[in-house]
């Protein structure tokens, strides 16, 4: 019974990262279909992120049911509820990712061109979303509390770029646009560069919590940030009996985003498992 738990929560948590990597494939959909007005990637970016939001509710009730069934000892009560709180971030990403789609879809249906500068701005802000998503995703892969804790360096820029949206849209004579509906799609690209700014903020607070799994304790990642490579290895508690956490087993399933998005010992990871794979094929 007890095997059959543990196999159950590592399920659990491979899905959370199976998620995690889908939410940031169908971000780079979702704007890309914004910059370029593809109208059919955005329809695929929406349908994808219901199917997304989907396994969110499924996770949600599998963890649900291992907590209430099983009762776990307290390491691995840390991990489910790691997972849990992780797969409920995943869900209001998600949501910010279906409004960029559906953004892209309007703009494109308007037939609206909108002033390239603004447009530029959205794209180089969601440059600095993805490599968030890829250092959460690498603290997450990692159990590496000092990557989550370099985070706080990666919000600010990300922050600066949609004050830099807000300051460019400021600058224009929004009179020049013909029409209301051109002042509506102008707000719509305001509110994409607001979920651009919020996905990386839930982002940094989901991956957050794998201080709490890794420590019992509730230290912020400034805490994190200020500590050294000592100070964090004493912060660590034993894993219970049963809890496996291995990184170069959970990289398979974050195998998909760009190398360029995670630190580098995720992507040395990832390489070896497209590496073993390719083998075995």
């Amino acid at each position: 019974m007890r095997k059959m738990f543990s196999r159950q929560l590592i399920e659990a948590r491979h899905e959370m990262l199976s998620i995690y990597e889908a939410v940031d494939l169908s971000l780079h959909d979702a704007v890309r279909a914004f910059v370029t007005d593809d109208k059919k990637l955005a329809g695929r970016a929406q349908k994808e992120s219901l199917s997304i939001e989907a396994r969110c509710d499924n996770l949600e009730a599998v963890c649900y049911n291992l907590i209430s069934m099983q009762s776990p000892m307290a390491s691995d009560f840390r991990i489910l509820q790691t997972i849990n709180y992780v797969n409920y971030n995943l869900q209001r990403m998600c949501d910010k990712v279906h409004r960029i789609a559906r953004a892209a879809r309007k703009k494109v249906k308007a037939d609206i061109s909108l002033p390239a500068e603004l447009v530029d701005l959205i794209e180089q802000e969601a440059t600095f979303v993805y490599r968030v998503l890829g250092l959460s995703v690498s603290a997450l892969v990692n159990n590496d509390m000092s990557a989550a804790g370099d985070l706080i360096d990666l919000d600010e820029p990300v922050h600066k770029m949609y004050e830099e949206f807000f300051r460019t849209y400021n600058r224009m004579n929004t009179e020049e646009m013909a029409d209301e509906d051109s002042l509506d799609d102008l707000r719509r690209v305001i509110m994409v560069a607001r979920y651009l700014d919020r996905i990386a903020s839930i982002s940094i607070d989901a991956a957050s919590r794998i201080t709490f799994m890794l420590t019992g304790q509730r230290f912020s990642l400034s805490d994190v940030a200020d500590a050294d490579d000592g100070e964090l290895e004493t912060m660590r508690i034993p894993s219970g009996e049963g809890v496996i956490l291995k990184p170069e087993v959970d990289a398979k399933f974050v195998s998909r985003i760009a190398l360029d998005e995670v630190n580098d010992e995720l992507a040395e990871l990832i390489k070896q498992a497209k590496a073993d794979e390719a083998a075995k094929g």
